[in-house]
């Protein structure tokens, strides 16, 4: 039976530590806003979660897509079984909605349904229930969504899981989140609500956090890059590298990661290609 979880943000990000620019300023939420994102280590089948109850705490701003509430492929392929809690339509309207993504002969081929009635600039409760056959989106214990094709099998039963991610990709919108709650099917709710310490290296005191690697997550209309591929530069291109959590980085004169540049090199290549990579 897999584990249930919880993480409050009171105290690092708890398994959801592959992050990058994601603002932790405020005790108990984190808020990602222009480009930004942070997810649980997507390294394989069995990676993040499977059949159950997914409830996110969270509040977006803005009436244009950048903000999302994604669960990634737990392999990190793409196109995949991505499933995506909360994104908002690119009609200016701020309208929210819901979608499952799969792999159509190497194709993304996905499924939207609108969320009614749901206001961004205020927190609600948003929950995905994950079973055999079927995905239901609630908000704030309302149905708003079901899905009943193409639903993905999770790795217990021969499928793939999950891993869970948020992401704002507009320099007008944000996402702010200060709960997270995951409870297996026919399991039990976390007993003890409590965020695991996560290690970080601090971009900016107080303020912008940068944990291991950056997120490597597309939108919902693109691949993600591995570093080095074409489309952006590379490592290699700068002219002083460290190695820093099995990947290269820019290097200030001291010879210790230099952060800025390196978020400033993740901007400009997903700002050119619509990837995150370093």
């Amino acid at each position: 039976m897999a584990e249930s979880l919880h993480v409050s943000f009171d105290n690092g990000f708890g398994p959801i530590g592959s992050a990058w620019n994601v603002d932790t300023s405020t005790p108990g939420e984190v808020r990602l806003a222009g480009n930004s994102a942070m997810m649980e280590y997507a390294t394989g089948p069995d990676a993040g979660h499977g059949y159950g109850t997914y409830t996110v705490n969270a509040k977006v701003e803005g009436n244009e897509p950048g903000p999302g509430i994604i669960f990634w492929p737990g392999d990190n392929k793409w196109p995949g079984q991505e499933l995506d809690l909360l994104e908002i339509t690119p009609d200016g309207s701020g309208r929210q909605y819901g979608t499952v993504h799969w792999n159509s002969n190497g194709s993304d081929s996905y499924s939207a349904k609108i969320y009614d009635g749901v206001s961004g600039g205020q927190f609600h409760d948003y929950t995905m229930v994950w079973e055999p056959g079927k995905i239901t989106y609630k908000v704030d214990g309302a149905e708003k969504a079901v899905f009943t094709d193409h639903v993905p099998v999770d790795f217990e039963h021969g499928g793939m899981n999950n891993t869970i991610g948020f992401l704002n990709n507009n320099p007008d919108t944000s996402i702010t989140v200060r709960d997270v709650t995951y409870t297996p099917l026919g399991g039990q709710a976390p007993a003890e609500l409590s965020s695991a310490p996560a290690e970080t290296s601090t971009a900016a005191a107080g303020s912008q956090a940068v944990v291991d690697e950056p997120v490597l997550v597309a939108d919902t209309s693109a691949q993600p890059v591995e570093a080095g591929q074409d489309g952006g530069a590379d490592a290699a291109a700068f002219a002083n590298t460290v190695s820093h959590g099995g990947w290269d980085w820019p290097a200030d004169a001291a010879g210790n990661v230099d952060w800025n540049a390196a978020a400033a090199q993740v901007t400009a290549n997903y700002e050119a290609t619509g990837h995150w990579f370093i």
